[in-house]
């Protein structure tokens, strides 16, 4: 914004200087030149410097148009390697969302597992409680054997790979 300003305010100086150097070229010629057919060869002595001047901004833009094409040049650039990172970013986030899966999947195995440790360590307790009756300890027996099946079972579905 700063910078916006600064140049608008050097363009309309320079705007200024040269409608002042016009305006008192006027003048001095008007004073200086008292006959018409006078003020005409001297203003046509300034023919070949307004050439020279359109020449110069001719060139001058043809100047502008080149250092345009060279930003749009790098801004190309700019442009591939904001693509490139951004197609390395979606990559990467493709990578941490599978890993994310693969860790709630294994979250839900330790837990399964946790859970049916928990139901295996009941069933000793009520299988060592001298209280029980025989029933209920054979009860418990046999479930913890099943339980122990359904963590081998748990076991054998998940490959050591999933625990890496």
């Amino acid at each position: 914004m700063q910078s916006n300003r600064q140049e608008n305010s050097l363009l309309i100086k320079l705007i200024v200087l040269v409608i002042l150097i016009w305006i008192v070229s006027t003048i001095v010629i008007l004073l200086s030149l008292d006959n018409w057919s006078d003020r005409g060869t001297f203003g046509d002595l300034f023919g070949a410097v307004n050439a020279l001047f359109s020449g110069l901004a001719f060139a001058g833009l043809i100047y502008t148009i080149y250092l345009q094409k060279q930003d749009l040049i790098i801004q190309r650039r700019e442009i591939e390697l904001n693509r490139n990172e951004l197609k390395k970013a979606a990559k990467a986030q493709q990578h941490s969302e599978k890993a994310l899966v693969d860790q709630v999947e294994q979250m839900k195995i330790s837990a399964k597992l946790n859970a049916l440790n928990t139901l295996i360590n009941y069933y000793n307790t009520q299988i060592s409680n001298s209280n029980n009756s025989e029933e209920i300890i054979t009860k418990a027996k046999l479930k913890r054997r099943e339980t122990i099946f359904e963590i081998d079972a748990l076991i054998d579905r998940v490959s050591d790979t999933e625990f890496e």
